[in-house]
């Protein structure tokens, strides 16, 4: 790596990260330099007070328990065989009993294996599945084998095990299982002495110096531990509703989005304040209102960005697998939020980050216009800046090309890099400097995000400076038909402009021997097809190869339809897609005037011109 790259990744780390996070950094740095000095008993205590119910609390945790069942469905397909120690994540499946002909079950806690991989397997989310598919007693069973882990009994002992996000996702899961079920009698008091034990070390080690979802994931263990465990006599160690609330409102924006920008993400935060609005119900906690206004934004965003077939868009770090069942998270969130009390509240029939345009039941193209990710953690965000994704017919048609894993590897850099995106790309260069698993230097932002509508079309137009010179995309969208129209100017080179379309595996493009344009049609109903027409004048189309990575470890084989022509200084490329094959739907004419003005003509008379500078609208064309 350059010099010139190493200053530039520490300038963006000092320039967009807050002074809290380099100061909560130092201190962690320091505190485990001094653990691993200090004899065990000034590292941890165990607990030795006796852990309860609080009156009526089990009760109200069974309810939270039956509503995370089934939550995340795919969990079920394996639940039975990790019953029986054969544990799938990330599409990976490794046999961890130790020895099957005993009569309980022993798990290899510490298998060579990726950590996202192991960090789901001490998570122990899919107990309530395996009570389902098994019964409680192989739930139980493998709770036992962690707790008696003799590398359990201390943090010291298995560092990903006493991981804080690792409890924080455990610790619901277990309280939700001993709610719905009664504990075997010989594991009672392990049982609770390790819940004790583990809560103790969460609060000691929140992740204040990361933030986002993992901190949000943090306090919502210790909130539920807080309103529905009586620790006896022991000293009262937690007042954390006042940074729930503060971590709420400063991570969940006006619109209702997780300031992350990953649906995936947004979809488990929002499990997370359900949890807590159910824990703050039974504490009849003041906070309780305030909560339930956030979940209703929230749902209100989460229901709006659903895609036709019910899935959410593969925008940044999410995955189909780890994304909670939209239909049961909304009924959870419906006993609730009166959505109807937050209508109009955000200004939008959407969100300001995006624009959407629907014609047809089922067709609907989605035009992202926010940031690529949240400036102090961009971990989950990829170089995708003024992307689209589609729907046609309700099934995915122009997608994200996804996430494969979050291991440091060429499939990782593949994912998050430009020309894995439905964007603009001047030869090689990107949007972003991503690199290692969750790093980003360098990165540009979206600038002068305008709508409006012209004879019958809606646009949306916006621009970006993650290049070295201006950079927009104006979409617009008909009854039957979709433009793309992608520029730059003031490049002082000769740059090949790339526009790339990803189209999902079920799909098949062919480009036409003149290279002007194409056809998709759906592989199982190809009576269902589309075409897709150059507007430039000049350059060429062609099919790429990619991969389409919904779930962790899936990719499938699947086209990239590329526009591409080579501009000196400036120049344009733009995508006609007509939904209609029967040809009633017209492509715009697009003129780029000596003024750097992009002039739009559509069908019906109607015109629009825009700067191509600032991305201003200057008037009609």
């Amino acid at each position: 790596m350059s010099l010139r790259r190493r200053i530039s990744r520490w300038v963006a780390l000092l320039r967009y990260h807050r002074p809290s996070q380099f100061g909560w950094r130092l201190y962690r740095i320091i505190q485990r330099q001094l653990r691993k000095r200090l004899p065990q008993r000034y590292v941890f205590s165990p607990s030795h007070g006796r852990v309860r119910w609080k009156p009526g609390a089990r009760v109200a945790m069974a309810k939270i328990a039956q509503r995370r069942l089934r939550l995340w469905p795919l969990r079920s397909v394996h639940a039975a065989a990790m019953a029986d120690g054969k544990f799938c994540y990330l599409n990976e499946t490794r046999d961890l009993n130790i020895d099957s002909s005993a009569s309980a079950i022993q798990i290899n806690w510490n298998p060579d294996a990726p950590r996202l991989w192991r960090f789901h397997l001490q998570c122990h989310e899919d107990m309530l599945e395996i009570v389902e598919a098994k019964g409680a007693a192989a739930a139980f069973q493998i709770v036992d084998s962690w707790i008696r882990d003799p590398r359990h009994r201390s943090p010291s002992g298995d560092p990903d095990a006493w991981h804080p996000f690792c409890i924080s996702r455990r610790m619901p899961v277990w309280l939700a299982l001993a709610a719905s079920h009664d504990l075997p009698v010989g594991l009672q008091e392990v049982f609770w002495k390790s819940v004790s034990d583990q809560l103790a070390w969460l609060c000691k080690n929140c992740e204040w110096d990361l933030g986002g979802n993992h901190l949000l994931e943090n306090l919502t263990a210790i909130y539920l531990a807080d309103c529905f465990l009586d620790f006896g006599d022991q000293e009262t160690r937690w007042s954390v509703e006042t940074e729930l609330m503060r971590q709420l409102a400063d991570q969940i924006l006006p619109s209702g989005e997780h300031y992350e920008r990953a649906p995936t993400y947004h979809a488990l935060m929002l499990v997370c304040t359900l949890q807590c609005i159910e824990a703050a119900k039974y504490a009849a906690s003041p906070s309780c209102e305030a909560m339930v206004k956030v979940a209703g934004r929230m749902t209100q965003l989460a229901r709006w960005l659903r895609q036709p077939d019910g899935n959410m868009p593969l925008l940044s770090d999410s995955a189909r697998e780890e994304t909670p069942d939209l239909d049961l998270l909304f009924a959870w969130a419906d006993d609730h939020v009166n959505e109807a009390d937050f209508a109009g509240e955000t200004g939008f029939d959407g969100a300001p980050d995006y624009w959407m345009h629907q014609s047809e039941p089922g067709d609907r193209l989605i035009f992202d216009v926010g940031p690529l990710a949240c400036d102090h953690l961009p971990a989950h965000g990829h170089a995708d800046l003024l992307q689209i994704t589609a729907t046609i017919s309700g099934r995915d048609a122009i997608v994200d090309t996804g996430n494969y894993q979050y291991e440091p590897g060429d499939m990782r850099t593949y994912c998050r890099r430009t020309s894995a995106h439905n964007v603009l790309q001047l030869d090689e260069r990107e949007q972003c400097d991503v690199w290692s698993s969750f790093r980003m230097g360098r990165r540009g932002h979206p600038t002068s995000i305008h709508r409006g509508q012209i004879a019958g079309y809606r646009w949306c137009s916006a621009m970006h400076d993650g290049f070295s010179c201006p950079t927009g995309r104006i979409v617009l969208g008909g009854d039957a038909c979709w433009t793309i129209i992608d520029w730059f100017v003031g490049d002082r080179g000769r740059p090949l402009a790339t526009s790339r379309l990803h189209w999902h595996p079920d799909w098949q493009l062919e480009v036409t021997d003149s290279e002007e344009s194409a056809t998709a049609w759906l592989t199982d109903n190809p009576e269902k097809r589309c075409r897709i027409t150059r507007l430039n004048l000049t350059g060429k189309l062609g099919l790429h190869d990619g991969y389409y990575c919904p779930c962790f470890g899936e990719k499938v084989a699947n086209q990239v339809l590329v526009n591409q022509d080579r501009f000196t200084g400036k120049g344009w490329l733009g995508l006609f897609i007509s939904l209609d094959t029967t040809g009633v739907s017209t492509p715009p004419v697009v003129t780029l005037k000596d003024t750097n003005i992009l002039s739009i003509l559509v069908t019906g008379g109607g015109s629009i011109a825009l700067s191509m500078q600032d991305g201003s609208v200057v008037g009609p064309a």
